[in-house]
């Protein structure tokens, strides 16, 4: 039996309804030489009588409820191809994703890494956010400082060469739920050159039950974790100050978070963190001052600038 070209490893957990969207628009690709591999990460719903209908299609696993890490390396594990795609259970892939992202990876074989911009969509159908070219300063090639200061890479935009996580290891499982997929691209990035396609080609979903929306102090505490890890990558081994200018990013960017919602506590705790990462911290003694006197008065301060790392 031949192996397939492209492994497209589906994470999902209790997203039912969501997961068979999800895997209807990679059997919709125009490209068709690739395998399904759905990893259920311990759902306590219907997933696996959903998925049924759609076994002869894909390679449908159970495990344990590990977190999404461990469940993109399951999937990495049991994948046969040549390039391996993430696709999150609540995203989309346009019909033609596959397609250019593959002719791309042929054309360019220096690039171990394509990932391409997305659309933000609602429960309505209707297009929200923003796009990465818009958010971000994309650029191409050895990227890796520029990545560290704002990841546009999402991953269900991601198509990677299977030699490539043979070389810079898979997902950490050690990290926490945030900032694991923005950890494995910084480590790709900084031995190998990534490329961005402009085109739309993933649809990402707004919705009340991602990840994101919730657990922001767990978040703070995965992104200081990635930041430790990050410290043993060569780049950042020769110039540990930019990963000194990322924590104090960070900690500006969710003492602003924590502050707008009331959480002044740990809005002091990180503004006195970047107070000590910086000679001249004017930010954060401005900001612990803003927050001190919402303590007391119930005020908000302003917003931290865009060119945030991930936070």
């Amino acid at each position: 039996m031949t192996k397939p070209e492209i492994s497209v490893v589906i994470p999902t957990y209790n997203r039912q309804h969501l997961v068979i969207e999800a895997v209807e628009s990679v059997l919709a690709q125009t490209y068709s030489d690739f395998e399904i591999i759905v990893v259920d990460d311990g759902s306590t719903d219907d997933t696996a009588a959903k998925l049924r209908p759609y076994l002869d299609r894909l390679q449908y696993v159970v495990q344990q409820n590990r977190g999404v890490a461990a469940a993109r390396n399951t999937g990495i594990r049991r994948a046969q191809g040549e390039f391996i795609c993430f696709l999150d259970s609540d995203d989309l892939w346009e019909p033609g994703k596959l397609e250019a992202q593959l002719r791309f990876a042929k054309d360019h074989p220096e690039y171990a890494l394509i990932s391409t911009e997305i659309r933000g969509f609602d429960a309505d159908k209707k297009f929200v956010g923003q796009s990465k070219a818009s958010m971000y300063e994309i650029r191409n090639g050895l990227v890796s400082e520029h990545l560290l200061f704002g990841n546009w890479i999402q991953t269900s935009t991601v198509m990677v060469r299977g030699t490539c996580l043979d070389e810079v290891g898979w997902f950490d499982e050690d990290v926490g739920q945030f900032g694991e997929d923005w950890l494995l691209w910084m480590r790709v990035a900084s031995k190998f050159p990534i490329y961005f396609l402009p085109e739309p080609l993933v649809l990402y979903r707004f919705h009340s039950g991602q990840l994101t929306q919730y657990q922001t102090e767990e978040q703070f505490r995965s992104l200081m974790r990635c930041l430790d890890k990050l410290s043993s990558v060569r780049p950042f081994q020769q110039k540990p100050h930019l990963l000194l200018e990322a924590e104090y990013r960070i900690c500006v960017a969710r003492a602003w978070r924590d502050r707008t919602s009331g959480e002044y506590e740990r809005a002091m705790a990180k503004l006195k963190r970047a107070y000590q990462l910086r000679r001249f911290p004017i930010v954060p003694v401005c900001q612990l001052v803003r927050t001190v006197a919402a303590m007391k008065f119930g005020r908000k301060g302003i917003q931290p600038s865009s060119s945030s790392p991930p936070a």
